[in-house]
This record gives C-alpha cells, structure tokens and sequence, in this order.
C-alpha cells in the first residue's frame, strides 16, 4: 500500500514469486592455492568481451580469409586521416615494384650480352646501355620507397589520433547501461591498450606486404619468363614460413586474451601503489605492502610461465618451417642445375633466374613475415571495430526532437528499471509528478533505488518498464544530449576532474564564460572558502600530477560540484547527497542555496539525512524498488509509517536525554 498525504492509498501490484534460494555451501577454509585477492588466477582459454571466439576454433586458412577485411578496414581509417597521402603511398609502392621489376628482367639481357663471344671491351660497351638502364630503374626504386616510408609516418600518426578519438566519442555517448556490463568494460579496455595503438602498425605492415608483394610479382614475372618450373619451385620453398607465421600469429592472439583478467588485476594493482595518494595512505596504514607485493609477483609469475610457454611453441614451429624452406630451396636448386645441366638452361638465363630466385625468396619470405604482423595487430584492430560496432547499437539514435526547454511538470509513469546482471530489479512500477517550483526529496534506506531513480530522471538511463515525460514528451524518444543540457546534477561521488577549479566548475556548460554567474556559484555553494585556501586561486589543478597542483579534500569536492550545478542555471537540479562530506556549517549553506536556486525550477533532492528534507515541498518514500509513502514531511510523520520510523531513528541519534555510546552514565 502506499501512503500519501491525502490518506489514500492505492495497493501495489503482488510481487513476482520468488525462486527458492540457491543452496549455499558451508563456509570453509580457503585452500592454499586461493589468491590473496580471492579471484581465481588460473589463465582461462575463454571467449571474453567482444573478442572473436571463433579464432580459437578455426583452421589457419580461415583466419587468413580474414585479412582482407583487415586491410578494408584499415585502408578505411587511413582514408579518413589522409586521403592525398594514403594514395600517394600506394603510387610509391607501385611505382617501387615496378622498377624492381625492370631491373630484374633487364639482367637477363645484361648476363648474355656478357656472355657471348666477343672481345670483352666490345662486351661491357654493349651491355653499358642496359646497366645504365637498370641504375636509372634502382634510383627509382630507391626514391619512392622513401618517399613512402616518410608518407607512412606521417599518415601512421594522424591515424593513431582518429582512432583514439573515435573510440572515445563512442564511450562518450553510449548508453550508460553500457558500463554495468563487465564484458564492455574488458572489450573497451582492450579496444584502448591494444586496438586503436595498432592501427598505424596494421596500416604500416599491410603497406610493407604490399611493397614486398608487388617485388615477388616483379620476380616472379621474370622468373615466368626465363623458366614457369622454377617459379613454381620458388613458391613451394616459402610455404612452410608461411603456415608457421600464421599458427604463431594465432597463438599470440589466444593468449593475449586468455591472460587478459591476468593483465587487468595486475594493472588495477600497480595502479594502486603508484596513482592514487590516498591508496598509499591506506597502503601503509594498514602495512598492506606485503599483500601487493606478493600478488604483484604472483601475477607475474603467471604471465611470465605464459610467455615461455608461448616462446617454446614459437620455437618448435620456426625449427620446422625453417627445415621444410631449406629443403624447398635446395630442390629449387637442385633443379635449375639439372636444367643447366641438360641445356634447357642457358647460362646467361640460369644466371637471370638464380638471382630472380635469390630475390623473390627473400621478397616473398617478407611477404609472408609481413602479413602475419600485420594479420596479428590486425586482429587487434578487428576487436576494435567489433567495440565500435557495439557502441553502435548500443547508442541512442540521434533525432531532431528536443525535450521542452522548461518543463512544467515530469510525470513517472510505472516506471520499473534492473540493472546488467542484476536478477533483482532496482525500481519496481514508480509512478510519480514533480511540477516546476517544487522541491521533491526522494527517502529511503541504501538499495531503495533512489539514486537510480535520479538518474532516470536526469535522462542518464532510460526504464525497462514505463515511462518517463517532460511535459507529455517521452524521454526515450528525443536527443539524450537535449535532456543533459536541460539537467544540473549534484552527483553523490564527484568525479575528481584533474582540471583548474575553474573549469570544474564551468566544465560542460554552453556559452562563454559568464564571470558574474561564475562568481554567484563559487559564493553560494561555499566554494569562496576553497579558493582562498589554494595558492593560485580560481586557477588552481586540481591534482597532485601537475607541479602547481592542489589536492582537494572530499568536503571541498562537494562544495565545487555544487558550485557546477549552480554555475549550469538548469531548469531541472538533480542533488544526490549533495552535502554528505559537508559540516552542518557548510551544509545549511549549501541547502539555503539550493532553496533559493529551485524557484521556478524542478528540483530532486536525494539525502540520508532526514532533518535536510524539511525544505521538500513533497517527499517520496522508496522501500526495495517500490514507492511505498509520499507527502509532506508533517502529514508522512504523522502518519507514522516507514518515513516517520527513519526520521525517529535519526532523531534519536541527537536525543539530549540519551548517553552518547560508550558514554560514562552518573550514578
């Protein structure tokens, strides 16, 4: 039943039947094998994220099939960084092969015409003009394979920025369910270590493959000339190198993402020793060093036994593919001797076709080392596009539709919300109105679902169930960014934003700097107190990284977040615990503010603290999700139900006739 100040009720619908409750095991004592962390440390072969579980599975060829879509891809952001030199790069690449492939053809005519008969001066005079030839067709070479190695610098760092920029706009405006799903997290955090840092390399091997690749096609239309046998023979002679590069590129990848939670914990660790000032204090109260240490190095160890695993398979594959190409090379040899031998040959083509052998091996072998680097920070980059991808769907279309500018009243309308992951929904069938002027609090225990509620409100989620109205418009059919600028919050932990105060406290706010309404802000929200205690004032970092820099404490971080939502002058204030880590001093200030500032506006108010929600015109009562109690804070005491029962036990707290705990009571 919920209560309201009107003493009607309406009754709540009966709640789902509940699943009987899983078995829970004794308690025992944890085995010595346990980490000291208790997450369990075994490296786990398990598709995680958004990675692609069928690289596990599939064959080689099958992985190779992939690399074009790698080169797509690819060749796609490098289009975005720089269109003029993603194709001049290419036109050097092609204009390389093919004067390595003039000068290869042209030996062939360089060797006979030394061979024959003839004085030897008459020889050399003859071949001179061919020699110049294939000097010319070198220099060439030579000149667009630097020109292309500089294009590629240039055109590697602009994509290593687009890259990092596209994937953090999509972090930036997905949905904010997106990041109570563990799997996104991973896949995000991968997509930022491993994905978006390789597109310059994948761009750079795919172009090195290329380079190579269009020699091979230079040698191997020389060798289709002077012999088609011996190309046949060339090509079987790198084939080993070529299936061993791809298990290897294989295995990498596997292990890359199966010691991927190794990474995390060790990260999250490392983070703590060196990052934040107050891990370190607690560190060293609690003489917690020995615990990091030893889970530092067991970590370690871990990935280390990981790498020598990998190290030997790297090791017994490259042993066999180098065996196999040896003896496809010496049968290549073997077999252009026997063609000398018998006269199919002569030698001034047999020299040709030796060096064109000499030189398509090693291109082709470069082809094949090549692709694979680039096949195995491809597939980093293909993790990458499935994180875009994801972000995609998991992102609100944008739409011409607006939310009105100043609501005249927000309607809740059965509202019901569960979080990823969560069996227990956080918000069961809400229904409730805030008109423009009022001040409404929302009061409950911890888990009421007040906070999400908020958040509802401010646009930030939208509901599983129900709806969510400005003045009849439905929220989740308009631009997410109309309703953010038309929302001031007061979140209950502040972002630490390593920024001037400043601009912590302008931060998002569109238009100029308006230095009259800055200066309003920083003395109503009790943040003039702050800046007279930093020594560069409104210009003060706050963090502890820059030289010049400050360390504020969690009470001044309020009054500066305060001071962002007074400075914002949005016609809806949403304040989740906005005085938790103030003193009553500084509290009574800031909720006089807050009074002031909700005059024609709609304001939330989110508090433990029952005293604070006196200045509430209408307060709202949750209990496990659901709205049990609403109405004044008179009528909701008198009342006597679940409202009157928190404020009570509060008051007690300050009872003068009770002896504070621990107290020494007069006889």
């Amino acid at each position: 039943m919920v209560t309201s100040a009107r003493g009607k009720g309406r009754e709540d619908p009966a709640p789902p039947a509940s699943t009987p409750p899983a078995s829970t095991p004794p308690a025992s004592t944890p085995p010595a094998s346990t980490p000291l962390d208790g997450v369990r440390d075994e490296v786990v072969a398990r598709p995680s994220g958004l990675f692609d579980a069928q690289t596990y599975r599939t064959s080689v060829w099958r992985i190779a099939a992939q690399f074009p879509r790698i080169t797509r891809i690819t060749f796609q952001a490098a289009w975005r960084a720089g269109r003029a030199a993603h194709l001049v790069t290419l036109a050097t690449q092609v204009v390389a092969a093919l004067g390595a492939g003039f000068g290869l053809y042209s030996a062939a005519g360089v060797l006979r015409q030394l061979l024959t008969a003839g004085a030897s001066a008459d020889r050399v005079a003859a071949a001179l003009p061919t020699l110049m030839m294939i000097v010319v067709a070198l220099a060439v070479q030579a000149s667009a394979e630097t020109c292309g190695a500089y294009l590629g610098k240039r055109l590697a760092a602009r994509m290593k920025r687009d890259a990092r920029g596209r994937l953090l706009d999509a972090a930036c405006h997905v949905e904010l369910s997106a990041f109570d799903d563990p799997a996104w997290h991973e896949a995000l955090e991968r997509a930022e270590t491993a994905g978006a840092p390789n597109f310059d390399a994948t761009h750079g091997w795919i172009m090195a493959t290329l380079h190579s690749l269009m020699l091979v096609v230079a040698a191997a239309g020389t060798l289709g000339v002077l012999d088609p046998v011996l190309l046949v023979a060339l090509v079987v002679s790198v084939l080993p190198e070529g299936w061993s590069a791809l298990r290897a590129a294989r295995l990498d990848y596997e292990s890359f993402h199966r010691c991927g939670l190794l990474r995390r914990r060790l990260w999250l660790l490392t983070r703590l020793v060196r990052g934040e000032p107050r891990a370190a204090a607690e560190i060293r109260a609690h003489t917690a060093q020995r615990f990091v240490m030893t889970e530092v190095d067991r970590i370690g160890g871990l990935l280390e036994a990981e790498e020598l695993r990998l190290a030997a398979k790297h090791a017994r594959l490259g042993s066999v593919a180098r065996a196999l190409g040896g003896v496809g090379l010496g049968a290549a040899y073997v077999l252009l001797g026997v063609f000398l031998a018998t006269g199919r040959t002569p030698l001034a083509v047999a020299g040709a076709a030796l060096i064109a052998v000499q030189v398509g091996r090693r291109r082709l072998a470069e082809v094949v080392r090549y692709g694979m680097r680039a096949y195995e920070t491809g597939m980093y980059v293909l993790d990458y596009q499935r994180v875009l991808d994801d972000a995609a769907a998991r992102t609100r279309p944008r739409t011409d539709r607006r939310v009105p500018v100043d609501p005249e009243v927000i309607r809740v309308e059965n509202v019901s919300f569960g979080y990823h992951g969560s069996a227990r929904p956080a918000l069961r069938e809400v229904s409730l109105e805030i008109r423009r002027g009022q001040i409404i609090a929302l009061v409950g225990e911890n888990g009421s679902g007040k906070s999400t509620l908020a958040k509802l409100l401010a646009g930030l989620y939208l509901p599983t169930g129900g709806r969510i109205t400005w003045d009849g418009v439905d929220l989740a059919g308009v631009d997410p960014d109309s309703v953010s600028r038309a929302v001031a919050m007061v979140p209950q932990d502040t972002l630490h934003w390593p920024l001037t105060i400043r601009d912590n406290i302008t931060l998002g706010a569109d238009g100029p700097l308006d230095a009259d309404r800055l200066r309003y802000a920083v003395a109503a929200s009790g943040t003039d107190q702050v800046v007279a205690q930093m020594p560069h004032g409104l210009d003060t970092p706050l963090s502890r990284h820059y030289v010049h820099g400050a360390q504020a404490s969690g009470g001044q971080w309020q009054r500066i977040s305060v001071a962002r939502a007074l400075y914002r002058d949005a016609p809806v204030l949403v304040a989740d615990e906005p005085t938790a880590a103030l003193d009553a001093r500084a509290e009574a200030q800031v909720y006089a503010s807050l009074a002031e500032l909700a005059a024609g506006r709609t304001c939330v108010l989110i508090t433990h603290r029952m005293a604070s929600v006196k200045i509430a015109d209408h307060i709202y009562v949750l209990h496990e999700g659901r709205l049990v109690e609403e109405g004044t804070h008179e009528s909701l005491l008198a009342a006597g139900g679940r409202y009157a029962e928190l404020y009570a036990l509060q008051a007690s707290a300050y009872a003068d006739d009770e002896p504070a705990v621990g107290a020494r009571v007069s006889p």
